[in-house]
């Protein structure tokens, strides 16, 4: 992998793609990109203007702060960095900028067209600004069909709309060590398990009646509790003991023998672990609106999902999973503990799991087919 460059403000060598994010919801795009690029044998850098500053950023990702829409603001921006193409990610089209990029002879690719992305900054009045506007993309790859017929009607050549769905934006998925999943693989067996993936303080009488429900029709259930923080594992292990649970806790290098009926994880650093053991996974957090983690890891991951009715920070992610009948909402114990008593069925949750991980993965065939467009125009260009 290329070093990074010294000076942030400095024009790297090699390949330098301009990746343009209007959308605030969609800046992520760009990060799982870059992450795709860094694979490659010849690396590209990327340098991402975004409202929001991505903070994970990878390597080959530069940042820099959006600028208006005017003429004068492009070439300043153009000639300081000097891009060899410009990939423009959803959100509405700025005319000037795109304007003097087209005239600069800088060839444009857009991704995760949607029906909104047919709007101009400042309102796009001008008869034929639309039109003109999107003129600048040599192509255009739609989120979905609607998308497409909406940028055949302003006027764009079908020639040069492609429909792929919506590019990838997800973070990295948690790992695990193998020997670690396979020596508590061994240890658990044939067991029926569900894991609370990042549990709070708050909800613990919640999934202690869920347990204790669901275990009536599975004897040998076993709950995996990952704490969302590591400090509160001590407490979590002295309130479900007090509660009566015979409980192992990883954190005193325990393992789960035939009588634990719960296994305390010792905080979040190990999720991917967790996640690849059980079949279904509650998102601790949702039921009493606390943080909780991102729904698309257990997804990706293979395993169902299930959530309470306050999906917090990743409200949009939930609601993606919801859409494709990928997740399953439950409100309070009584209904968590007939989820996991229902998902017991090994068809029934692997049909749930099997939804989410289609949502979960819908989008890398869209970015791979990105990333071949983004190479041919950067080899046209060399």
């Amino acid at each position: 992998m290329r070093p990074a460059p010294a000076d942030p403000a400095a024009r790297p060598e090699g390949p330098l793609v301009w990746v343009h994010s209007p959308d605030p919801e969609r800046s992520r795009t760009a990060l799982a990109l870059a992450r795709h690029l860094e694979e490659e044998r010849e690396p590209v850098t990327l340098l991402l203007t975004a409202a929001a500053r991505q903070r994970d950023a990878p390597r080959n990702v530069l940042q820099w702060p959006p600028f208006i829409d005017s003429r004068a603001a492009t070439q300043t921006f153009l000639g300081r960095w000097r891009p060899d193409m410009l990939l423009w990610i959803r959100g509405p089209l700025q005319p000037a900028l795109l304007s003097e990029t087209a005239r600069a002879g800088i060839p444009a690719l857009m991704v995760d067209a949607e029906a909104e992305t047919a709007s101009l900054t400042g309102g796009g009045w001008r008869p034929g600004a639309r039109r003109a506007a999107f003129s600048a993309f040599e192509r255009i790859l739609a989120a979905n069909g609607t998308a497409a017929a909406r940028l055949r009607r302003i006027g764009v050549e079908p020639g040069r709309i492609e429909v792929t769905g919506r590019l990838d934006d997800s973070r990295p998925l948690p790992g695990c060590h193998e020997r670690d999943r396979a020596d508590l693989a061994q240890a658990i067996g044939a067991r029926p398990v569900w894991l609370v993936a990042g549990a709070v303080e708050e909800e613990l009488a919640a999934i202690a009646a869920a347990h204790r429900q669901a275990s009536k029709r599975a004897h040998r259930l076993l709950l995996i509790l990952a704490p969302a923080s590591e400090s509160a594992a001590p407490r979590i292990a002295r309130h479900l003991r007090e509660e009566g649970f015979n409980l192992a806790d990883r954190g005193e290098g325990e393992e789960p023998d035939e009588a634990t009926e719960i296994y305390l994880a010792d905080g979040p650093g190990e999720i991917g672990l967790w996640y690849r053991l059980s079949p279904m996974t509650m998102m601790g957090g949702t039921l009493s609106g606390q943080p909780c983690r991102d729904p698309m890891e257990p997804a990706a991951l293979g395993s169902a999902v299930l959530h309470g009715a306050q999906p917090a920070r990743h409200a949009p992610a939930f609601a993606r999973l919801a859409a494709a009948a990928a997740c399953r909402e439950v409100r309070g114990a009584a209904e968590l503990g007939q989820a996991v008593e229902a998902l017991l069925a090994p068809d029934r949750a692997a049909l749930l799991a099997r939804a989410a991980w289609a949502v979960a993965t819908e989008g890398a065939e869209a970015t791979s087919r990105a990333v071949d467009l983004l190479r041919g125009m950067l080899e046209r260009r060399a």
